[in-house]
C-alpha cells in the first residue's frame, strides 16, 4: 500500500513538473526578446515572465529554498509621478528612443514598442536590453539579460541620462505650456533621485 502511494505521489509531481515547464515555455515564447541570438548569447531565453526556475518552485515543496531566475529583470530606477498622460507620453518617449538608435553610432540600438505598450531598447551586442514601462503612478526602467557586457552598461548609462533629460524637458521646460497640459508631473526630486542610481555622467 505504501509503495502504491509513493508511486502515485511521484506520478503527480512529475505531471505537475511537466505542466509547469510547458507553461514557462509558453510564457517565454509570448514575451521573449525578438532577437533569438540575444537569448542564446545570454545563455538562455530572456523574457518578461517566469521569475523562478521550475526546480526552485518544486524545491519549495520539499523544504528547499526557491531559486531566483537570473533572467529576471533588474529594476534600474522608478520615477514616481503625481499625474501622467499615458498615450501622449508613450508617443513622445517612443520618438525620443527612436532618435537614440544611432547613439553613439548607427546600429547601436534598436527601439521597439511591444504589444503591451512597453518600450524596449535592444543593444547591438545582444547581451542585454532595457524596457520602459508606464503606469498611473510611475515610469519604470528595467534591464534584461543575466550577463550584460561592459560596453552595454556604458551605453545604457548614456541613454538613460538622456532619457531623464527628456523627462525633465517634458515636465518642466517651455513657459507657454500650462501645468495641466504637461505630459507628466514627477513627484518632487523624483528625476534627480533616479539619476543617482546611474553611473556619473561624463563631463
Amino acid at each position: 500500500m505504501t509503495s502504491l502511494l509513493g508511486k502515485r505521489s511521484a506520478k503527480i509531481v512529475a505531471t505537475l513538473l511537466l505542466a509547469l515547464v510547458a507553461s514557462n515555455h509558453a510564457v517565454c515564447n509570448a514575451f521573449s526578446l525578438k532577437s533569438p541570438s540575444l537569448a542564446a548569447g545570454a545563455g538562455g531565453t530572456v523574457c518578461r515572465g517566469a521569475p523562478l526556475y521550475a526546480a526552485g518552485v518544486f524545491g519549495g515543496l520539499f523544504g528547499k529554498k526557491q531559486t531566483e531566475d537570473p533572467n529576471a529583470p533588474k529594476r534600474i530606477f522608478d520615477v514616481p509621478v503625481d499625474s501622467i498622460k499615458m498615450g501622449g507620453l508613450r508617443f513622445a518617449l517612443g520618438l525620443h528612443l527612436i532618435g537614440q538608435q544611432g547613439n553613439p553610432e548607427k546600429g547601436t540600438w534598436k527601439a521597439n514598442e511591444a504589444s503591451d505598450g512597453i518600450l524596449d531598447m535592444y543593444f547591438k551586442d545582444e547581451t542585454g536590453m532595457f524596457s520602459v514601462a508606464m503606469s498611473e503612478n510611475s515610469i519604470s526602467v528595467d534591464r534584461y539579460g543575466p550577463r550584460p557586457s561592459l560596453q552595454y552598461l556604458l551605453q545604457e548609462s548614456v541613454l538613460l541620462h538622456d532619457f531623464l533629460d527628456e523627462l525633465q524637458t517634458l515636465a518642466f521646460e517651455g513657459d507657454d505650456i500650462e501645468d495641466e497640459n504637461r505630459l507628466l508631473k514627477p513627484k518632487d526630486g523624483a528625476i534627480e533621485k533616479a539619476r543617482e542610481s546611474l553611473p556619473a555622467r561624463k563631463a
